[in-house]
């Protein structure tokens, strides 16, 4: 029901090219351009202005657009899902956000029992910081998201208490506990460790950052940390499920979290979405 040169906007700005987009929508790059021109003349907007470096970037109004037709999509998936239901049936498709760290647990251990009952449902995980995850809930770009506290405005569901702890190379077991503001050594800490560090401790309280080496996920943290590069920072839960028999040690200040499903309104899931929460709820 969606718009197709809309649908075809909102592929462009995901992926920010307009020959990446041509391939997944299995059309030409011709095809690609004419949609978004025939969109723009349409409304009689410039949608996109393009930078040397950047590619093509999004307009004010640009953005606004983006905004609504995501919320269009939403509808559209909604449509068919009511439909859907009416006839006994749940298909129709699921959107989550996830920290990498918990797309390898929390939402595999689901994703197994879930498409054992539900195999017509067409599910799309997108991954990234606890700041990304938050805009894609707001944005309506997914259904819900699994991260970690503060879940702010959003309605949520608590899973797990979790806290930071640090994680040693086996050369300095001598070490009992490590404050961050003073470590004895580099610290390895993964994107979403570090932002929801930030959100308990006052920027211009972290230790210098020559002394963090900032890297992409939790996986890559553990491994660097094996290879006594430094000490690894990083969420207890991840620890003890990526890592399990690694000694893990204390920090100061501590810092404890939620780890948890959010949406715009739980109570307003699509039925493939509520199906999913359910089988995670039950799991944890």
């Amino acid at each position: 029901m969606l718009n197709r040169n809309l649908e075809i906007f909102i592929k462009v700005v995901e992926y920010g090219s307009i020959t990446k987009s041509a391939k997944t929508l299995y059309i030409t790059q011709p095809a690609v351009s004419n949609a978004l021109s025939k969109l723009a003349t349409d409304l009689n907007v410039k949608l996109f202005f393009r930078d040397k470096r950047n590619g093509l970037l999004l307009t004010d109004v640009g953005h606004k657009i983006l905004t609504l037709a995501k919320q269009m999509q939403d509808i559209d998936n909604r449509i068919y899902q009511a439909a859907y239901k009416e006839n006994n049936l749940i298909e129709g498709r699921l959107r989550i956000a996830a920290l990498t760290s918990l797309t390898s647990t929390i939402v595999s251990k689901a994703l197994k029992k879930y498409r054992t009952l539900y195999p017509d449902v067409t599910i799309e995980i997108k991954e990234g910081t606890p700041n990304d995850i938050f805009r894609m809930v707001e944005d309506h770009t997914v259904d819900f998201a699994v991260s970690c506290s503060p879940f702010g405005k959003f309605d949520s569901i608590t899973l797990i208490h979790d806290h930071i702890v640090a994680m040693l190379p086996e050369d300095n077991n001598a070490i009992s506990s490590i404050d961050l503001n003073m470590p004895p050594n580099t610290l390895i800490i993964n994107k979403p460790a570090y932002e929801t560090i930030i959100e308990h401790i006052p920027y211009n309280k972290i230790v210098n950052a020559d002394k963090i080496l900032l890297v992409q996920n939790a996986e890559t943290a553990i491994n660097m940390v094996a290879d006594a590069i430094g000490i690894g920072i990083i969420s207890e839960y991840t620890l003890d499920t990526l890592a399990r028999g690694f000694s893990k040690y204390p920090i100061s200040p501590t810092i404890s979290f939620d780890i948890g499903v959010f949406a715009n309104d739980l109570d307003d899931l699509t039925p493939v979405a509520f199906e999913f929460v359910r089988i995670i709820k039950e799991n944890s």
